[in-house]
């Protein structure tokens, strides 16, 4: 008789071998943003996907006017909002177009007094949320202009770009915000990938194709809309590297896989067939702009799996006091931190792995501002970061360790899930 618990081990087995036929064919859903400036095509390019994207983004707004993720993050919604708006208002022939404008307007004076709620934007909000403003006001909406963090050291950024006139955007992470700098773009400076999307990024990809047709470009983005078949488009495509990187380190954490395995070696052979002893790897093997982040989930699934990375790799990232997670970011990732410390851990062989190990807890302790918990820049939800460090920091920074695990077993939902944003995911 096959009992409950070998019925559920051989489900998980399942489901890990089914995982394993698809590395690095992982997705992202359909976002409002993006979508949005896919659908402002519709007007210029007769294809009928960007016509879906359009009427997937008339039946998405919510019913207090916004659009955006079903989970609220302000940033999210008031960035998706306007996104949304400007491409109803500039190309929306249905005759319900002007209320849900309205309706939009209305939502975006209430969501811009609750952006302090959130402990962090959404990726490059303060050049694209000034730039589409711009576009609103331009166009007769009424909107209000948000409050920008760190907008004096995204100035800077920016300037030092476009100051340079042999810019080479693919070096830059701007190019995943291309869309806010496309009218910067000069013909002669093609910025894109080698599956001719801008930055992985749908958004930068469209905004490219409204200022100057191309056709490969264009090619990307119509095969991108037609591969989801929904009419909304994906904030990244494609995530290969992510998907291989993080799949790898959750199941040989879980230790259910072994590096031998066929389809996990086929993964790990393509980690290695992009990675750059110099400066490591970034989330696609399309996206021209290394992290320290997916540079250290690669690194201990390459290293696990035999292959001869060197620790050295990680010089590329190290800052005065912290590691950077891109090179000339505005505000320091802690779960980049959190990753980084697992990585180095493996090395302590290293000259300078007593250095490093005390540099990535020293950001960690000094950004601990509660003794409870930490907030990081890319995720909604502070429950990733925690948990992620949880295994990084046992043995060598074991009061953060002990204090984290606390905070995540006493916020633990009645129904025995997680999640932060109103609800267990």
């Amino acid at each position: 008789m096959i009992t409950r618990g070998a019925d559920t081990l051989s489900l998980l087995a399942t489901e890990v071998r089914a995982i394993l036929k698809d590395l690095g064919k992982g997705r992202t859903d359909g976002v409002a943003y993006d979508t949005a400036w896919v659908a402002r095509l519709a007007r210029s390019y007769a294809s009928p996907v960007f016509s879906d994207a359009l009427t997937w983004l008339r039946q998405n707004q919510y019913d207090d006017g916004t659009w955006g993720a079903p989970l609220v993050q302000y940033h999210d919604r008031f960035i998706s909002t306007l996104a949304a708006i400007v491409t109803l208002r500039e190309g929306g022939r249905d005759p319900r177009d002007a209320r849900r404008v309205q309706r939009g307007e209305d939502a975006l004076w209430r969501v811009v007094g609750r952006l302090g709620m959130d402990d962090s934007d959404t990726v490059g909000f303060p050049v694209l949320s000034v730039a589409l403003a711009d576009e609103a006001l331009a166009l007769g909406l009424d909107v209000p202009r948000p409050p920008i963090r760190f907008a004096e050291p995204y100035r800077r950024k920016v300037k030092a770009l476009l100051a340079n006139p042999d810019r080479d955007w693919r070096a830059s992470p701007l190019i995943h915000s291309l869309e806010a700098l496309r009218s910067a773009v000069p013909a002669t400076q093609e910025p894109f990938g080698g599956n001719y999307s801008v930055g992985v990024s749908p958004s930068a990809t469209a905004g490219y194709l409204l200022e100057r047709r191309h056709d490969l470009a264009l090619n990307y983005l119509t095969t991108t809309l037609a591969s989801e078949g929904t009419g909304a488009a994906p904030a990244l495509m494609p995530i290969d590297v992510f998907d291989i990187a993080w799949s790898l380190i959750h199941l040989r954490h879980a230790s259910v896989v072994d590096p031998d395995d066929p389809d996990v070696r086929r993964g790990l052979d393509f980690l290695w067939q992009n990675w750059s002893p110099e400066c490591g790897i970034g989330c696609s093997s399309y996206f021209t702009v290394p992290d320290v982040d997916d540079t250290a989930a690669a690194f201990i699934v390459l290293r696990w799996g035999g292959y001869p990375v060197s620790p050295d790799v990680f010089a590329h990232y190290e800052m005065d006091d912290n590691f950077s997670c891109y090179h000339g970011e505005t505000n320091v990732s802690l779960s980049a931190h959190a990753r980084l410390l697992a990585a180095l851990r493996l090395c302590e062989d290293h000259p300078r792995y007593p250095f490093w190990i005390e540099k990535t807890i020293n950001v960690l302790r000094r950004f601990d501002e509660n003794g409870s918990f930490w907030w990081d820049k890319w995720h909604a939800s502070p429950y990733y970061v925690n948990s992620a460090a949880l295994n990084a920091l046992h043995g060598v920074a074991d009061d953060l360790a002990s204090t984290r695990l606390k905070w995540i077993l006493r916020t633990q939902n009645d129904d025995g899930g997680w999640g932060y944003l109103g609800r267990s995911t």
